[in-house]
């Protein structure tokens, strides 16, 4: 008689140790939490493996079918029975979204994780190497080049923390296993079924023909680690290029410089440039016909990008990355703020801080009656004994339009006496 053989390591855990290991400054881990099978397995292994650590569960209630409220509720027992905190966070998509129902849920859904996260934060999802087999097939399917064709990241950037993937190169039957061997239960949501979604018809009707021949997970998972690795060279490639482009202030290019460059590789050089300085991605063909405006462009002519809160946008040959208008610059409502008497800082709405010492510099004696306003339009300011228009100033110094609103004027008793023209 064969001797019997002691089962192995159990795969999801032996993911989720090395993931913990590997990733030790993850001090505060919280986890995304549907109620399906896969995020019930990634809870209930965490929560077997570190008994004594803080984890925070956060189940985000989309409200797409009627069921939605009685997986909340199952969501709330179950992490309530392993003795965790858990949290519900609501979010609802308005009309038709331009990007699709699928696309928008999971925008909003990473936006409701990423609430609260903090540099030692790492929100732990479920995804696993089925689920990155799906993401690199609809990522060739929509013609993206490496990036979209890395797929899912083991770690990345969300919020002020980090978004992480433990079971990413667990395979869905190892999943299973772990879910029948300690009986757990879970809710399936009825919105997966729905082949109307690019990503349910790829899992329901187009993986399984594949997989019947291929060992589908294992190669497009592969497939993704290599186009990751491109990544990687390309971005090291790219910085040091992209360091001799820069322009006069963080955020910008030389445009010239830029446009002197092959065809080919300018949009991968502004690709790289906006992911350097933490902007989303906009799509490569609103970028190429960016660039060919450019190229085409007279001297007057501003071709400008937007996306998703971004946008690219030319003055005097510089290209400037932007973010989305910060509140409380243009002080809409028309009134200045006052700078209290003694005090040596002020914080403006926008979250920047002013000091005494910048008011010195601009030559403004720190007294009563001062007050911190922005540029409304029509504004002069004395220098050098001369009255000039502050429009023209800024036009002197460079300042962009779109940012000439931001800049801090200084105003004693009404009057405009200085410019804080570096906060």
């Amino acid at each position: 008689m064969a001797p019997s053989r002691k089962p192995g390591p159990d795969p999801v855990e032996v993911a989720l140790t090395r993931f913990l290991e590997d990733h030790p400054d993850c001090s505060g881990l919280r986890v995304a939490f549907s109620g399906g099978r896969d995020s019930t397995v990634l809870l209930h292994a965490l929560a077997r493996l570190n008994p004594a650590r803080s984890v925070l569960v956060i189940h985000v209630h989309h409200g797409l079918h009627p069921q939605a409220d009685a997986q909340a509720d199952h969501c709330r027992r179950f992490a309530a029975g392993l003795g965790l905190r858990f949290e519900t966070r609501e979010v609802r998509l308005a009309g038709r979204p331009e990007e699709g129902v699928e696309a928008a849920a999971r925008r909003l859904r990473y936006q409701a994780l990423s609430q609260g996260t903090g540099p030692g934060d790492c929100v732990l999802t479920a995804h696993h190497a089925t689920d990155q087999a799906e993401t690199f097939l609809l990522a060739a399917l929509k013609g993206s080049g490496p990036a979209g064709l890395a797929a899912m990241p083991r770690l990345r950037r969300l919020g002020a923390g980090w978004l992480g993937r433990p079971l990413r190169q667990v395979s869905g039957e190892s999943i299973a296993v772990y879910a029948e061997q300690h009986g757990l239960g879970w809710v399936e949501d009825p919105s997966n079924e729905d082949t109307r979604f690019d990503r349910n018809f790829v899992r329901r009707e187009v993986l399984p023909v594949l997989a019947s021949r291929f060992p589908v997970a294992r190669r497009l998972g592969a497939a993704a680690d290599l186009q990751a690795e491109v990544i990687e060279v390309l971005d090291g490639l790219l910085d040091p290029l992209l360091d001799t482009l820069s322009g006069p202030v963080a955020d910008s290019l030389d445009l010239d410089a830029v446009l002197a460059q092959p065809a080919a590789r300018r949009p991968w050089l502004l690709r790289r440039f906006i992911s350097r300085s933490g902007g989303s991605l906009p799509r490569r063909g609103p970028l190429l016909e960016f660039l060919r405006q450019l190229c085409e462009a007279g001297a007057e002519a501003s071709p400008a990008l937007h996306w998703d809160g971004f946008s690219l946008r030319t003055y005097r040959g510089v290209l400037y990355l932007l973010r989305a208008a910060r509140p409380g610059t243009a002080l809409a409502s028309g009134e200045a703020i006052d700078w209290p008497d003694g005090a040596s800082t002020l914080t403006l709405p926008d979250g920047r801080l002013l000091t005494a010492q910048q008011l010195r510099d601009a030559g403004v004696a720190h007294g009563g009656g001062l007050q911190i306003d922005f540029r409304r339009g029509g504004e002069t300011l004395r220098t050098r004994g001369v009255r000039r228009a502050l429009k023209a100033l800024m036009q002197e110094r460079g300042i962009p339009p779109w940012r000439r609103a931001e800049v801090p004027l200084v105003r004693v008793h009404g009057e405009l006496v200085a410019v804080l023209w570096d906060a």
